[in-house]
C-alpha cells in the first residue's frame, strides 16, 4: 500500500477511522467548514502563483477567484460545528486571509518558483518497501540558495515552536524532493498561518531525517499488523463525518432521529437508565456497609469478641496480617525478584508464588538477612474480614 501523511495521521488519531476511510473505501458526503474554507484558500494561492509566470493577479482578482470556488463548491453537507457561526462568517474569514497574505508578499518576488501542488513520491530505503506519496503546496528556491517547502495553514492556533519542530510532513517532503532533485542539498520548511500572517520555520538535519525514516517505517508496520483497528475518542471526534459507522457515536446518532417520546423508551436508552440506577444503589450500599464494618470491628474490640450475633445471622470478625508487594513492571519488583535470586530462594518459591513468599516473611523462615533487604519494598497491613453466616435457627424460633 501507498501511504501519506494524512494516512499515517488518521490512523494515529483514529484506528477505526482509517480503516472505515481508507481500506471500507467509505467516503461521507459531509465536510467540515474549516476543511472547506482551507481547500479554497489553498486553490486561490495556487492561482495566484501560477499567473505569476505571465503577471500578477491584483487583490481583488485573487478574491474572485476565492469567490467563484467557493459559491460553487459550497454544499449542503458542509458542517458547521462551532455553535453561532455561519457559512458567511468563514466566507469574510477566507476573505481576510487572501487580503493579508496578499498585502505581506506583495510583490511576489521573494524567490524563485520550483513547483506548486507538487507531486512528491517518498521511498523511504529505496526498495519501495514503504512508499508514501504527498503534494507540496509550493517548492521556492530562495536567494540564498536553499530549497524552501511551503505549506499554508489555516487553523486557528498557532502551534508552539517545539510542534513545528516534530513536525513531519514537510520533513518527509523534504525526503521526496531530494529524490526527485539529487542536486538539491539545503532545504528550510515553512508554514503559513495565515490567521496569525505568520511564518513558522525549521531545518533538520540528516540524523533527524534518519530517525523520520525509523519512525515512520515502524508506523507502517504497525498499521499493517493492526487486526481491531479500536476507536479512539479524542476532541477531533465533533469534526469527524463517520459517526454512522463509529460504534462508539452511531447510537447517539440513532437517537437524534427519534421524538422525545420514543428517546425515553428507546432499549438501549432503557437498558442504560436501569443499570446506572442499580449502579448508584450498589455505590451507595457499599459506603454504609464500610460505615457499618467500621462500626462492628470498633464495638468487637470493645467488647473484646470475634462473633456477633444478630437476629437471623451471626458475623465472624477474621483478623489476618497481610504483606503488600510491589506490581508487576514497578522496579521495586525487580529489585525484590533479584534479592530473592541472589539468595537462592526463587526456585524454592516457584518463580515468585506470593503467597508462598508472603508465608515466609509472616512467619519470618526467611533469613534475617533477606528480611532486611526485603523491608523497603514490602509492607505489611492488619486485614479485617467479616464473614456472614445464617444461624442454625433463628432468635426468635429458639424462643417458642
Amino acid at each position: 500500500m501507498v501511504y501519506s501523511h494524512s494516512k499515517l495521521e488518521t490512523y494515529q488519531n483514529c484506528p477505526r477511522k482509517y480503516k472505515l476511510c481508507y481500506l471500507d473505501d467509505l467516503r461521507p458526503e459531509e465536510e467540515g467548514i474549516e476543511a472547506f474554507l482551507g481547500s479554497r484558500f489553498h486553490e486561490a494561492m495556487e492561482e495566484l502563483y501560477s499567473e505569476l509566470y505571465f503577471r500578477l493577479m491584483s487583490l481583488e482578482e485573487v478574491k474572485a477567484c476565492y469567490d467563484s470556488a467557493w459559491k460553487k463548491k459550497f454544499h449542503d453537507k458542509v458542517k458547521i460545528v462551532e455553535q453561532g457561526r455561519t457559512a458567511e462568517d468563514y466566507f469574510r474569514l477566507g476573505l481576510k486571509f487572501i487580503e493579508d497574505y496578499y498585502k505581506h508578499y506583495y510583490p511576489f518576488n521573494q524567490n524563485r518558483i520550483l513547483g506548486l501542488e507538487q507531486a512528491l513520491e517518498i521511498d523511504l530505503y529505496g526498495d519501495r518497501r514503504y512508499l508514501l506519496r504527498g503534494f507540496a503546496d509550493r517548492i521556492d528556491l530562495a536567494p540564498d540558495g536553499l530549497i524552501e517547502i511551503h505549506d499554508y495553514k489555516t487553523a486557528s492556533q498557532l502551534p508552539p515552536q517545539m510542534a513545528v519542530e516534530a513536525d513531519r510532513q514537510l520533513a518527509l517532503y523534504q525526503l521526496g524532493i531530494k529524490q526527485k532533485w539529487p542536486w538539491a542539498e539545503k532545504f528550510r520548511l515553512v508554514w503559513h498561518y495565515v490567521a496569525f500572517d505568520q511564518e513558522l520555520y525549521s531545518t533538520r538535519t540528516p540524523e533527524q531525517l534518519d530517525q523520520l525514516r525509523k519512525e515512520i517505517a515502524t508506523l507502517i508496520d504497525r498499521i499493517e499488523a493492526e487486526q481491531e483497528f479500536p476507536p479512539q475518542e479524542s476532541g477531533l471526534c465533533r469534526w469527524c463525518a463517520y459517526w454512522d459507522y463509529c460504534p462508539l457515536k452511531k447510537h447517539e446518532v440513532a437517537l437524534e432521529k427519534l421524538s422525545p417520546s420514543e428517546y425515553g423508551q428507546e432499549e438501549g436508552v432503557v437498558l442504560v437508565n436501569s443499570y446506572v440506577t442499580y449502579w448508584e444503589q450498589k455505590k451507595q450500599a457499599e459506603a454504609e456497609l464500610e460505615k457499618l464494618k467500621e462500626a462492628l470491628v470498633q464495638y468487637a474490640d470493645r467488647y473484646q469478641v470475634d462473633r456477633i450475633n444478630g437476629s437471623e445471622y451471626y458475623l465472624t470478625i477474621v483478623r489476618k496480617e497481610i504483606v503488600r508487594f510491589p506490581a508487576k513492571g514497578q522496579a521495586e519488583r525487580q529489585k525484590l525478584e533479584n534479592i530473592l535470586r541472589e539468595a537462592g530462594l526463587w526456585p524454592a518459591l516457584a518463580s515468585l508464588d506470593l503467597n508462598s513468599l508472603e508465608k515466609a516473611i509472616l512467619e519470618e523462615t526467611l533469613s534475617p538477612e533477606v528480611l532486611e533487604k526485603l523491608k523497603d519494598l514490602i509492607s505489611k497491613e492488619k486485614m479485617v474480614t467479616l464473614r456472614a453466616s445464617k444461624k442454625a435457627e433463628s432468635k426468635d424460633q429458639t424462643k417458642t
